[in-house]
């Protein structure tokens, strides 16, 4: 999708909003958004007072009173490989920071002492090997939600793209685990990996009344 003219601020360095890129979803096209200078990506309409929910939604608390929260990185390797086919790109997800925009919303939400860094295995890996699995299927993210039994083919049409889509992952993922491991593999050592996964900790001058993520078992 082509810029068009900016009407909203980042809610983490303040520069203008631009047109991403269509995302499909049940319910319809949606909308996301960039900015061009620390390269958030974030829903349309998402207002800046839900930024930090959506942040900190399925953050953890771990012992010495730090948060771990896991983020899809823009910035990866795969996001830029993938463009539209991205497999990190999902109807329920509302962010997608780089790492500068990752700090800066966490100087925002009132957090500090902030650690990065990109696993080498787990849905990374998942999604590195079905972003590049996405290229050649007529449904974004068909194996995974395949999986999850979300894809409901109704009609001669949708049952045959689900039949060729099925075929294709089959025959495909050989060839491409060659390929997407060990780009991740590589990717995850230079910060570069699909998923962002962050450490920090409360500020003590954080405002009170945010929202705190809930506690883990």
């Amino acid at each position: 999708m082509e810029s068009h003219e900016a009407n909203r601020e980042c809610p983490a360095c303040g520069q203008p909003l631009y047109g991403w890129l269509e995302l499909e979803t049940p319910a319809g096209p949606a909308l996301l958004e960039r900015c061009e200078n620390c390269r958030l990506g974030l829903a349309a309409g998402l207002e800046p007072a839900d930024v930090s929910n959506e942040l900190l939604a399925d953050a953890r608390n771990l012992p010495g009173g730090e948060l771990e929260v896991r983020v899809a990185n823009r910035d990866s390797v795969q996001a830029r490989l993938g463009g539209p086919n991205w497999a990190g790109l999902e109807p329920a997800r509302g962010l997608y920071p780089t790492p500068q925009a990752l700090r800066l919303l966490f100087e925002r939400t009132g957090l500090s002492g902030i650690e990065l860094h990109s696993p080498r295995w787990g849905r990374t890996q998942v999604w590195s090997w079905q972003t590049l699995i996405n290229a050649f299927t007529f449904n974004h993210n068909f194996a995974l939600r395949a999986r999850a039994g979300s894809i409901h083919p109704s009609g001669v049409g949708e049952r045959l793209k689900y039949a060729l889509d099925a075929v294709v992952t089959v025959l495909a993922t050989p060839l491409v685990l060659v390929v997407s491991v060990p780009m991740e593999l590589l990717a995850a050592l230079r910060g570069k990996g699909g998923v962002l996964v962050a450490r920090a900790r409360r500020s003590p001058e954080a405002t009170e009344g945010r929202m705190e993520p809930a506690q883990t078992a």
